[in-house]
């Protein structure tokens, strides 16, 4: 049965060659003309969809709350649209800073697509004052009772005289500026008690810093209008932001300050902009570097053109079904098609091999299709299978931009692989053989006699090589390093990030607060929930858990709360108390129009005693006013989010640190949701080291299973299985020794080096089956062999001076992993083959029958 079985897979193997040798050496025309009706297709999708998504938080897992809160924070608060300015100066030049700041602030504030900007505290401009003057009665009104009385008390006669009298003997003694603003801002007190809720919230006094310590450096910000957050939206207001820096810089004839830019807007529109020359770069460095291998090994011109073209077409197809399957791809998942140039040309190397091999020995064109096809292409098949495994396990990582990596290239290697069988070899047809001497193949031929003359001084220099990245691999006196920094997500080298850098240093900055974000249906649950919050940060302050802890609960308004106040504030006669105001300060010798805020301010007092409903925070300033950088950090657009900030003593220093603020903050409001970059990385860290050993777990697992059914025989499963094993471990030993950091995402590259790395093990174990002298087999399967090794150690490698850490990051681990997988074939492999095939007395493996799948493959 067994026998009947192999006989009907390798008829019907035979059968598939015979067919497409056939169509490939007398159907030219037809296959030319479907690979560009196929080409201009996809070209077409790409152009309709160009669906990109730039948002590296879509790099993150996103079963995490702290992950979504990162997002929220990042779409539906006013930060998505705020851009930073930084202007640095040299040593002597401060003044100079602050004039240029002060020019560029204002003239910025007259584009029209800018909504409002801030260069200083609002409370230190006219407007600022009157503005925050109007907020003043809703502050009151949200008073507890017992505070709301004693601010009422304020407004009688006796008090209002001694405060006067008082602020006049305070001026007489110490005239300034400041001293005279401070009386006139707040002569009867009440914007005291109305800002008392904030008194213990540090962190407002951080925010308003606009200036480092020598004033070198100087801090502008902006809102901008912005409909469109995608990422071309964000590249075209960015050239509108520099477009007008350009303009400053030129009319300014002063001294000029280095102006750096930075926010989510500049980020996004860098980012994606340095993706799109990533992906751009990458993918022109595989291309030649693979051209250049492919030339050195065979010096043919033509077939390596139908390799690039093939290459090109399996990528461009890729694109397309990816446009088409997912709503967004994220621009990092653009980087497979550096990765898929260094495993698509492998099949083309492979085929190639075989194909020069048959016409050496004077097989026609058609009969040497046939032969590849018949001897490569069904491995093809089972390369496209591992290699699809490990990269479509990226999906079980919950990052949507890795899934998306993975489904691409897994496209990607099967559209290389059809398309190599179908269309490469009528780029062969005119090529002759090579008559001069082939240096690679006669190395290789040189290598395999030495391997099976001597088998055991090479295995046994390999194995104990190996076996020392064994013991550093998994000794504890050399740790793998994990880089654990925010930073290690975000591109280090673009103009927003090294802004970002800048601003850190110069003003001296902690690293952002975790944020407590609350989502509620009605003011009244807002009020409860706040409530509740509010009281745990003050005992944490107290105790001195927190550092500060600031929150919207004083401008979150308590519908019954304020119902109240307001009947107290209808006793108030507010006729009587300004004209008590305006003939005490006549008395004193003020100048009434100085105090003209106290009066509006007593006008709105009184306009509350028959207003009704709560206080709408989203019409309360006027739209340029920039108290709304106060509010925006409290409130999303919705209206529905709300957002405090608070900062604990001592900074995380391990999951438990992270836990017992979770903990502190869920038992005050058990439905809050808290981010923030600091705290979401110890979600991350976890789930980093987890996925690298259940993924390279699962992922090995299934390419040993998958193993097992080709071979079907103990010893050269153990061969394969043992070099996997060595590969891995040696992976780790040389991250190890080059003292590389492994990032919060590219740790899901291990699994990728398996399901890569497996493909030379396979070709060269299963070419051993093929009919004829086995060393001259084993020899032109090991030139093509080490060409695709290089070559996809290559594609990764060229990834390596990506700007997105995440890609970078991921090339490199690949590169070294794929580099020692062939290594460890070469020379751990085929001397164990070698030594295995001595020990049964023959120049074959076995002539015993083998596994259905091993049978389509002889």
């Amino acid at each position: 049965m067994k026998l009947a079985t192999d006989a009907s897979f390798a008829r019907l193997t035979r059968k598939l060659a015979e067919f497409i040798s056939d169509t490939v050496a007398h159907r030219t025309k037809l296959l030319v003309l479907l690979a560009i009706g196929i080409g201009v297709l996809a070209i077409l999708t790409i152009v309709l969809r160009r669906n990109l998504d730039s948002d590296y938080l879509n790099l993150l897992p996103q079963q995490f709350e702290s992950v979504q809160g990162l997002k929220t924070m990042n779409t539906k608060f006013a930060d998505s649209r705020q851009v930073v300015f930084g202007f640095l100066g040299e040593a002597g030049h401060a003044d100079e800073v602050d004039a240029f700041r002060t020019h560029f602030m204002a003239e910025l504030a007259k584009q029209p697509w800018v909504v409002r900007v801030m260069d200083r505290a609002p409370i230190e401009s006219q407007d600022g004052i009157d503005e925050i003057q109007g907020v003043i009665p809703s502050l009151l009104l949200n008073l507890p009772q017992d505070q709301f009385k004693d601010t009422l008390a304020l407004l009688e006669p006796a008090k209002i005289e001694q405060r006067l009298t008082q602020i006049r003997d305070t001026i007489n003694e110490d005239f300034s500026i400041r001293t005279q603003m401070e009386a006139t801002m707040d002569p009867l007190g009440l914007f005291a008690r109305a800002m008392r809720p904030f008194a213990s919230n540090s962190s407002l006094t951080q925010s308003a810093s606009f200036a480092s310590e020598d004033n070198l450096y100087q801090l502008g910000l902006a809102v901008v209008r912005q409909a469109d957050t995608s990422p071309r939206g964000c590249q075209a207001m960015m050239r509108q932001i520099d477009d007008f820096q350009r303009q400053m810089v030129k009319e300014w004839k002063g001294y000029l300050p280095k102006i750096y830019t930075t926010g989510r807007i500049p980020f996004v529109a860098q980012i994606s902009k340095s993706m799109e020359s990533d992906a751009i770069l990458s993918a022109v460095l595989s291309i030649t570097i693979v051209s250049g291998l492919f030339y050195v090994a065979f010096r043919r011109f033509l077939p390596l053109l139908g390799i690039c073209l093939t290459l090109i077409l399996s990528a461009l197809v890729s694109l397309a079904l990816g446009m088409l399957i997912f709503k967004s791809i994220n621009v990092i998942a653009i980087g497979f098609f550096s990765i898929l140039v260094g495993l698509g040309v492998d099949f083309s190397l492979l085929l190639f091999g075989r194909y020069q091999q048959a016409r050496r020995i004077g097989e026609s064109h058609a009969k040497a299709v046939f032969c590849s096809v018949r001897d490569i292409g069904a491995a093809i098949f089972y390369v496209v299978c591992t290699t699809a495994i490990g990269f479509l396990a990226l999906n079980f990582s919950k990052s949507a931009g890795f899934g998306q990596l993975g489904t691409l290239v897994a496209l990607g290697v099967t559209m290389a692989g059809l398309f190599m069988v179908m269309f490469l070899f009528v780029f062969f047809k005119p090529v002759k053989p090579l008559e001069k001497v082939d240096f690679l193949l006669l190395a290789a031929t040189r290598f395999v006699h030495a391997a099976f003359r001597e088998p055991r001084i090479l295995l046994g220099v390999a194995i104990a090589v190996l076996l020392a990245g064994v013991v550093i691999a998994l000794g504890p006196f050399l740790p793998l390093k994990f880089d654990t920094s925010p930073l290690s997500l975000q591109p280090k080298t673009i103009p927003a990030s090294i802004a970002l850098q800048v601003m850190s240093s110069e003003l001296k900055q902690e690293s952002d607060p975790v944020r407590v974000l609350v989502t509620a249906d009605s003011q009244q649950e807002f009020y409860e929930r706040w409530h509740r919050l509010d009281e745990a940060f003050q005992d944490g302050l107290r105790s001195g858990y927190l550092k500060y802890g600031v929150s919207p609960a004083a401008f979150v308004p308590n519908p019954q709360r304020i119902a109240e106040n307001r009947a107290l504030l209808k006793a108030i006669d507010f006729n009587q108390v300004k004209q008590t105001v305006r003939d005490t300060l006549e008395k004193n010798g003020f100048d009434l129009d100085a105090f003209r805020s106290v009066f509006v301010l007593l006008e709105k007092l009184q306009a509350e005693q028959t207003t009704t409903g709560l206080p709408d925070w989203t019409k309360i300033f006027p739209e340029k006013s920039s108290w709304w950088f106060l509010i925006n950090n409290f409130f999303s657009d919705d209206q529905r989010t709300e957002a405090a900030m608070v900062r604990t003593t001592q900074a995380f220093q391990s999951p438990e640190d992270q836990a017992k603020l979770g903990e502190f903050i869920h038992r005050a409001d058990p439905k809050a949701v808290i981010t923030g970059w600091q705290y979401t990385l110890w979600d991350l860290i976890p789930w980093a080291k987890g996925e690298l050993v259940t993924f390279t777990t699962v992922v090995g697992l299934l390419i040993l299973l998958l193993l097992w059914v080709v071979y079907r025989r103990l010893s050269l499963w153990l061969i394969h299985a043992s070099a996997l094993l060595l590969s891995m471990l040696g992976l780790v030993a040389a991250l190890k020794l080059l003292h590389v950091s492994i990032n919060l995402l590219n740790t899901l590259a291990f699994p990728l080096v398996l399901a890569i790395g497996v493909d030379y093990g396979i070709q060269f174990l299963v070419v051993s089956r093929r009919e004829g002298d086995l060393k001259e087999n084993l020899a032109n399967v090991l030139k093509p062999l080490s060409i695709c090794g290089l070559a996809t150690s290559a594609g990764f490698a060229v990834l390596i001076p990506a700007q997105n850490p995440a890609l970078s990051g991921l090339g490199t681990v690949c590169a070294l992993g794929v580099l020692l997988c062939l290594l460890t074939t070469f020379f751990f492999m085929v001397p164990a083959f070698a030594l295995l095939q001595k020990r049964s007395g023959g120049d074959r493996v076995s002539d015993e029958p083998a596994s259905p799948v091993a049978s389509r493959l002889s």
